[in-house]
């Protein structure tokens, strides 16, 4: 068995090897504080960079994240209370695991400041869901590498070839997708032959519902041809960029996908680092059922 990792946007710092360590350190965080470790002789993970295109591309980015959030006085005079980083980086853990500890003065208005941030993102995206040309417009303005991949046909491919080298004929195979990732690797999906074996689709925070994606992508939307198993759709409810579940009309194939609501992290919805850490995410992956019928 395959598990194959898709990243989204936002990576073109990075390189191949200080990708793959960072994914990684988070996987093998929510499989340690699940109690499960992997068996190397059954599953082998792969993590397909090409944050490097975009480069190539002589593009960047002209947005991340944080600087989308807006700014309010009140709140940004409580950004002192965010908790104090260490000298040595570690990962945070997600509140599941923190069993029994009682937040802070602090930490609770920290939390408040970062939830009231992120809701009044998620009503402007909603609201910019409804006029996706204005949506379109932003995106091409701030967000280059998405953009190049509806546009840019060499692009695309180059980042389809990238990752298809992972996958194997006659191999068994689980897709882990996160954010831009899962509209690249639904596309891809579809143009691999009936010889790749896929038995777990499973999407992390993905933008496919979204009316300016679903401009750039082949109507009506169906399941992947070489999926054998099931779609796994996880969104978080303080996730902006992940606030509709795949469902009908516009998801109206069968079988249902199982559309998935969790919670991540308040100061960082979106990021890798609290989807693939979350108990029901690593389950989803490492399900041994599954392993053992596909072995």
């Amino acid at each position: 068995m395959k598990v194959i990792f898709i990243h989204g946007i936002n990576q073109q710092n990075l390189d191949a090897h200080r990708f793959k360590k960072h994914w990684q350190e988070v996987f093998s965080l929510g499989l340690d504080k699940n109690n499960l470790k992997l068996d190397n002789a059954q599953i082998t993970l792969e993590f397909p960079f090409y944050g490097d295109i975009l480069t190539e591309y002589n593009f960047k980015n002209a947005i991340n994240l944080d600087t989308m959030k807006p700014h309010w006085h009140f709140l940004d005079k409580l950004r002192h209370l965010q908790p104090q980083k260490t000298s040595t980086p570690t990962l945070p853990i997600l509140p599941h695991y923190q069993y029994n500890t009682k937040m802070t003065l602090r930490e609770k208005f920290f939390q408040f400041s970062q939830i009231t941030k992120d809701r009044a993102l998620k009503e402007m995206v909603i609201l910019l869901n409804h006029f996706p040309d204005l949506h379109e417009s932003l995106v091409e303005k701030f967000i280059a590498e998405a953009y190049l991949y509806w546009y840019q046909a060499t692009f695309k491919q180059a980042i389809h070839q990238r990752i298809k080298s992972c996958f194997e004929p006659d191999k068994k195979h689980i897709v882990v997708a996160h954010s831009l990732g899962t509209v690249v690797a639904y596309n891809l999906l579809h143009e691999l032959s009936g010889d790749y074996h896929i038995e777990r689709f499973i999407t992390l925070a993905s933008p496919l519902p979204f009316n300016v994606v679903q401009k750039h992508i082949e109507q009506p939307m169906s399941r992947p041809h070489g999926l054998q198993g099931d779609w796994y759709n996880f969104y978080s409810k303080d996730d902006y960029l992940t606030t509709f579940p795949m469902s009908a009309p516009l998801f109206d194939f069968e079988p249902n996908i199982h559309n998935k609501l969790i919670t991540t992290f308040v100061d960082k919805p979106h990021e890798i680092i609290g989807y693939l850490q979350h108990p029901s995410v690593i389950r989803c992956i490492f399900d041994q059922n599954l392993i053992l019928a596909t072995s």
